[in-house]
Parts: C-alpha cells; structure tokens; sequence
C-alpha cells in the first residue's frame, strides 16, 4: 500500500522525471505536465506515472484531487526569465498560487517548493546561509527570491518547505530535457558519449557547488516525512564547492576509455572556494553523500545509446 498520494508539479523534467522515479516506489505519484512530448510521453508509459495536464497561464488550480503533498518544481528557467522577465514572474507566481489555494483548500497538508541558489545573486562569498541577504541581478534569481516572499508571508507558511539547491547533476530518466540540456555536466557527459573528449569553455578554475541527484532525492523524501522542523527554508547543496576541472575530471574518470580534456580561457566572479551552509538541512538527519561519478557513468552510457 502506498504511504500517500504525491503531486509533482512539473514532474517530467530533468530533475523531476528522476525525483518521481524514486518516490514512485514508496508513493502514489502523480506528475503535472503542459504538454505531451513523445519522449516524456513514453517515459510515464513505461514507469506507469499518472499524469495530468495543467498549464498555469490557463488552469487557476491544480488538477488531479486530493493529495498528501505537492512538490513544486515548475518554475520558470533562467533562459526564460532571461527571455521575459515579466512572463516569467507572471508563470512563477500563478504556480505558487495555485500550490497555496490547494494547501488552504484542504487539498494537500504540505508543500515543498524549489527555489534556487541564485536567489543569492552573483556576490561572492565564503559562506551562503540562508538568512544572508540576497541581491539577485538576473530576473531568474529575482522571480525566485519574489515568489520565495510570496509562500513564506503567506497564511499557510507553516506548511511550506523551500529548497535552495545549488547546481544538482544526474543521469536524464529521458531524453527531452528543454533548456537543462545546455547544462555544464550534461554538456560534458554528452561530449565524453559523442567524441570521446571534453572541451570547456572555462579555464576550469571557476568553483560551482555540485550536488548528485541521490542526495537530492533524499532531502525530498527526508522533508515528506519529517514530523517537525521541515516547514523552513533550506540550502540544498553539497556544502563545499570545487573546481570546474574537478568536475571534469570525476567525469572522465568514469568514462569508459580515456578522456582528453581542453580548457578555454572563460572565467567568472567564483574563483575562490566556498561553502554551503547546509546545516539546517544537516539537523534533520540529511547527509549528502551520493557520487558525481556515479551520475556521470549513468548519464555517458544514456547519451551513448
């Protein structure tokens, strides 16, 4: 029998696909889509997840009845805010309403939303807590940090968890990925399947912090069960961040032959390492400990078949 019914707002990306996979075991899990492509369409056929069709410029609520959680993972993407901003705050916020009407309405108890690291914006520091202040440049960050104010001052805050996850990597349960496509691990495993070499526009010196999917999941599933202490804001990140050579070279270690790897001369404003404050997280009993090689064998051997 399963431990409740889950909607998945957004459920059939990148992330999303492999979030429902793992909850789907344990879960009744159900995953909103916009529009049916034939690759998404033949994944939920295979896994046997529900799905419903929901479109937030034209549905007011989510579809699909009742649930035991929503996990909202539709928000727009940076090239999309990028592209309009104020069509991207106009999706952002119509999702997150419809997520709140749901929680008031007593169609689900709790939520759990993702945000992001960039909420941060591009000032550089040492440490990230989640109370520093945030000054986002891009409208990406901007439309998350707003709709971040909007689930926290609303009346059913105490009902609300939301992830900041830094840059979450992972082997693609499908093929049809939209813009994360263009992601830097992806880009890479996808350069190792198709050439055997990797080339990066950085000069590699550049720090990220980089959390495999695994532990990702586990903060999910952590934060679904959790009887107190989850309805807050979280981090959602390895905790130390690395080099974009190390990133590449814990690719090409799991590639299956040798991997040559070209640096360009790309730099950007991280260039000294960080840390992630994830302790709040930490005091729950999260401890990331899933593997980037792990993610990228899986994720070579998908774009070589």
């Amino acid at each position: 029998m399963a431990d409740g019914r889950l909607l998945l707002v957004g459920g059939s990306g990148y992330f999303g696909a492999r979030l429902a996979e793992a909850l789907a075991g344990a879960w009744d899990v159900a995953v909103t889509v916009r529009s049916d492509t034939p690759a998404r369409a033949a994944w939920l056929a295979d896994r046997g997840i529900a799905s419903f069709r929901y479109d937030s410029s034209r549905d007011a609520d989510l579809p699909g009845g009742d649930f035991d959680a929503i996990v909202n993972l539709a928000m727009p993407g940076a090239q999309a805010a990028g592209k309009d901003a104020d069509a991207a705050m106009a999706q952002g916020r119509s999702t997150a309403a419809a997520c709140l009407a749901a929680l008031r309405e007593g169609r689900a108890t709790r939520l759990v939303h993702f945000s992001t690291f960039h909420v941060y914006g591009g000032t550089v520091a040492e440490t990230y807590t989640e109370d520093m202040p945030k000054a986002p440049g891009h409208p990406y960050g901007k439309t998350h940090l707003a709709i971040e104010g909007d689930l926290t001052a609303s009346d059913v805050a105490e009902r609300i968890a939301i992830l900041r996850p830094t840059n979450m990597v992972g082997a693609p349960a499908h093929k049809d990925l939209g813009e994360q496509a263009g992601l830097i691990f992806l880009d890479l495993c996808r350069q190792v399947a198709e050439t055997g070499a990797m080339s990066l526009r950085n000069d590699g010196q550049s720090y990220r912090d980089i959390l495999p999917f695994g532990d990702a999941i586990a903060a999910v599933e952590l934060l679904l069960r959790a009887t107190s202490g989850w309805n807050n804001l979280f981090n959602l990140g390895a905790g130390r961040a690395i080099t974009m050579q190390t990133l590449a070279e814990t690719i090409a270690v799991a590639a299956p032959q040798p991997v040559a790897i070209g640096y360009g001369d790309g730099t950007d404003a991280f260039r000294s390492p960080f840390t992630v404050d994830i302790a709040r997280l930490g005091a729950l009993g999260w401890a990331p400990s899933a593997s980037i090689a792990d993610e990228a064998r899986r994720t070579i051997a998908a774009f070589t078949a």
